[in-house]
C-alpha cells in the first residue's frame, strides 16, 4: 500500500492528509488526532483545497501542506485545548495561508527571474 511517505506531495489526496494530520499530531502534541466535525465532513474539506480525482482544488497539495505546517508550527497546545484539526486551521488561521500563497508568488517570481539564467561561472 502507497503512503504519503512514500509519495511527492504533489502527489497526495485527501487520506495522505488526513495520515500526515494525524501522525503530526500524536508526534508534535501527543495526543490522539480528533478531526472537526469527523473524517468525511474534514475529507469534504480538503478536498475542496486539494483537488479529487474528478475536480481541481483551490490551493493544491503543496500550498495545503505548507498551510497544515505553519498551523502546526504556531500552535501552542494548552490543557484546555491539547491538540487541533483542519477544520480549526481552516476556520481560524486564514492568515497563515495569505503567508503561504504570499511565499508560493514569490518562490514562482524569483524563479521566472532566474530562468535561463546562465549561473555556472558562479
Amino acid at each position: 500500500m502507497t503512503t504519503y511517505e512514500t509519495k511527492p506531495v504533489a502527489n497526495w489526496n485527501t487520506r495522505d492528509f488526513q495520515a500526515y494530520l494525524k501522525a503530526e499530531h500524536q508526534r508534535l502534541y501527543g495526543v490522539p488526532y480528533v478531526p472537526m466535525r469527523g473524517y468525511q465532513a474534514e475529507a469534504g474539506m480538503l478536498g475542496r483545497w486539494v483537488g479529487t480525482k474528478r475536480k481541481p482544488g483551490e490551493y493544491g497539495p503543496e500550498i495545503t501542506k505548507r498551510f497544515i505546517d505553519m498551523c502546526f508550527a504556531d500552535y501552542k497546545p494548552s490543557i484546555e485545548w491539547p491538540g487541533v484539526s483542519f477544520g480549526w486551521m481552516q476556520t481560524y488561521k486564514g492568515t497563515n495561508l495569505q503567508r503561504v500563497a504570499n511565499a508560493v508568488e514569490a518562490e514562482q517570481k524569483r524563479a521566472e527571474r532566474n530562468e535561463g539564467v546562465d549561473d555556472t561561472w558562479f
